[in-house]
């Protein structure tokens, strides 16, 4: 990893670009575990944190599946535990700073929810967006939810009905992630790019604008969220009895 790299992912700021990172390695390449919903909590912690008058920006690195790799997502947990991840994304989602997320490697199943929730987006060359699945589906993650709002129904059909998955540049295509880098040199440019979008940025009124955005949609998030709980709930029950 450069020297640049390592500075990004302590925190430090950015020559040339007045903002100040909030950096976090998230380890998403395997089942749902405490210590993965305290690291997301974690970081929107600190975002909710920062310093008034000085402009903040969250940083995600996030260790994604390797390619091909396919791990039980949630996994064998219970229904609450899938409640504490999505309330976790939804207190990260709500911080008044801007979002960068990063994925290294491939964005399924939680490093695709990570990374919904950005509002810049990283993708490594080759890499494959998609949905986890379980013997019922598609994992009923509120990441459903959040890319329907995103794109569309109509687009996001495949990726929740049929399983399907995208890649790398057809992500980009969709809206789903803003551009794709080579390694990780590429990466700290790509991540500079991003950090100069939001430069100007007043977060809490950035923030409001994601607001805006989320709650385009007739259906209120705290409306949908018993829906998906409930079918996350009748997944679990359904792999448990299978097994």
């Amino acid at each position: 990893m450069s020297t640049e790299s390592t500075a990004h992912r302590n925190g430090a700021g950015v020559d040339g670009i007045d903002v100040h990172i909030i950096a976090a390695v998230i380890a998403a390449d395997a089942p749902l575990s405490a210590d993965m919903i305290e690291s997301v909590i974690a970081v929107a912690r600190r975002a909710e944190d920062a310093a008034a008058g000085t402009r903040h920006c969250v940083v995600l690195y996030v260790g994604g599946a390797r390619t091909g790799q396919r791990f039980p997502w949630p996994g064998d947990v219970a229904v609450g535990d899938v409640g504490k991840w999505e309330a976790a994304l939804r207190r990260l989602e709500q911080v008044p700073v801007p979002i960068i997320a990063a994925v290294d490697g491939a964005a399924y199943g939680p490093a695709a929810e990570l990374l919904l929730v950005a509002d810049y987006r990283v993708l490594r060359s080759g890499a494959e967006f998609r949905f986890a699945t379980t013997g019922a589906g598609v994992w009923p993650a509120m990441g459903i939810y959040r890319l329907a709002a995103q794109i569309g129904a109509g687009r996001a059909r495949d990726l929740v009905v049929q399983g399907r998955g995208l890649t790398a540049e057809a992500a980009v295509e969709r809206g789903l992630a803003d551009t794709i880098v080579a390694d990780a040199e590429a990466e700290v440019g790509a991540i500079k790019a991003g950090l100069a979008l939001f430069e100007s940025a007043v977060g809490s009124e950035l923030a409001i604008r994601r607001r805006l955005l989320l709650d385009a949609m007739t259906t209120r998030f705290e409306d949908a969220l018993g829906a998906h709980l409930a079918a996350s709930d009748r997944t679990l029950r359904r792999e448990r009895a299978a097994s």
